[in-house]
């Protein structure tokens, strides 16, 4: 047997340090008061930050590529504990659902519903895209609670017990999966939802997804697929920018950006107009983007699950 890379070997010991965490995280979302565990999230924040040196590299280097290679240390270091604390709130919110404040009424109001409207007007199918920032399960699974046919086009997380507890959050909710690495005919699954009018969702900055091209973002480059575009082409659906964050008050709000037309497009013209309304909202709310390994177009690099 070959000895473990260093990259393999660091990943094997983050696993086992989650695992632990993480399941302590879903008995303490069942017993402890909603204020208490944003309360605990805030400090595991500041603990990882503090304890993984991994951890803390990546999340610099994502905070240096969205404030820009003159930012200093110190404003770095402040945004990447922001988006370690978002990242955390994210985990109680998945294990604690009652504390995603604003969640069951994400579709009373929100921004952008005239484009959402005309999108699914006439049966016409919706690829919507998004980034993994604020909370980015909400959306999909209060739309399929509203009785819509809404799938998820994802990979699986790699602590197992924490994916199937969204899996079976996801199922309560009614929102389908389509787990692109568990089938090699997955656009087939897609591609027949779209076409009879149903929604897809499939997070922007997933690398690793099929198809993938560098593009420039921020300040670097990095990698996104041309599937969403593809898929939007092929089928005739609209493509929606979409995006969840969270207000100052730390209530979750929506909102639909305009449709981005593929039609007799070129996949990498119409991919590089997205991926410009992602960096956007990233400008916007860097401190609520769940991105906690090293995004960037460089060796080993990975994308949140």
């Amino acid at each position: 047997m070959r000895p473990a890379r260093p990259d393999g070997l660091r990943r094997t010991l983050a696993l086992l340090v989650a695992r632990p965490f993480f399941a302590l995280a879903v008995v303490l979302g069942r017993v402890l008061p909603a204020r208490w565990l944003l309360r605990l999230a805030t400090h595991a924040s500041r603990a990882t930050y503090a304890l993984f040196p991994g951890v803390r590299r990546n999340v610099l280097e994502n905070a240096r590529h969205v404030l820009g290679a003159d930012s200093s240390h110190s404003d770095r270091a402040r945004l990447a504990r922001a988006m370690l604390a978002s990242f955390a709130r994210f985990i109680v919110e998945w294990v604690a659902p009652r504390c995603a404040v604003g969640a069951e009424t994400i579709f009373e109001r929100f921004d952008g519903r005239e484009y959402f409207d005309a999108a699914t007007a006439g049966g016409r199918g919706v690829v919507a895209v998004t980034l993994h920032m604020g909370n980015y399960e909400i959306p999909g699974r209060e739309l399929a609670a509203l009785g819509r046919d809404v799938a998820v086009v994802f990979n699986r997380e790699r602590v197992s017990f924490l994916e199937r507890l969204r899996s079976r959050t996801r199922r309560e909710k009614r929102l389908d999966e389509i787990v692109i690495e568990e089938s090699r005919f997955f656009g087939i699954d897609v591609m027949a939802r779209l076409r009879r009018g149903g929604i897809v969702l499939i997070a922007g900055d997933q690398v690793g997804a099929p198809e993938a091209a560098r593009f420039a973002f921020l300040d670097g480059a990095a990698a996104f697929s041309l599937w969403p575009a593809r898929l939007a082409r092929a089928a005739g659906a609209a493509l929606l920018p979409s995006f969840c964050w969270r207000d100052a008050n730390g209530a979750l709000r929506l909102t639909i950006e305009p449709p981005i037309e593929a039609a007799d497009r070129d996949v990498r013209e119409v991919t590089a107009e997205l991926v410009a309304v992602l960096a956007s909202w990233l400008r916007r709310y860097p401190e609520q983007w769940l991105m906690v390994h090293d995004f960037w177009d460089t060796p080993g690099a990975r994308s949140a699950a």
